[in-house]
């Protein structure tokens, strides 16, 4: 099925906007990942791959306001998931680093994606696979180069660095 570039479009955004709404929101009365919020399982997962991280560093990389990222993060310290620290090089900085309980669940969180994914993955033939994934892979870059050309450009929310 070919068609315009603009109908080619049409057809991305419909599928990128249900594919998003349906992975968002597949869990809602789940309350998401093991009780934690989208975004506390995204900063979570977060910490847990960059290791300790600045609240600048972890909202350029969610696409979030600082603020956003300190109401979340307060919410992983309560949690014991997280904890909060003065930077060793720069006192004026705080870094926040993912606890042993919060290592411990996000391996738990990533075994039920990895399971849920399976799934997902049986439903496309085996044949067809790697040309899924690959395909999201490049869309995913074309997104993420979009990104980092417009912020080159803006500044950032996030105390003027760059997303």
């Amino acid at each position: 099925m070919s068609g315009s570039l603009r109908d080619q479009s049409q057809r991305l955004f419909n599928v990128l906007s249900q594919l998003v709404r349906a992975y968002q929101f597949r869990d809602r009365d789940e309350g998401c990942c093991h009780g934690l919020s989208v975004s506390q399982c995204y900063c979570l997962d977060t910490l847990d791959q960059l290791g300790p991280c600045s609240m600048g560093e972890i909202a350029g990389h969610l696409y979030l306001e600082i603020s956003s990222v300190t109401r979340v993060v307060d919410q992983l310290v309560c949690k014991e998931l997280a904890t909060r620290q003065t930077s060793a090089t720069d006192r004026r900085v705080n870094e926040v680093k993912i606890t042993p309980k919060g290592r411990s669940l996000v391996a738990g969180i990533r075994q039920d994606l990895l399971e849920e994914y399976q799934f997902i993955l049986r439903k496309v033939s085996s044949a067809s696979r790697e040309d899924v994934i690959t395909t999201m892979e490049l869309v995913l870059a074309a997104f993420q180069s979009r990104c980092a050309k417009k912020s080159a450009c803006e500044p950032s929310t996030t105390n003027g660095e760059k997303c």
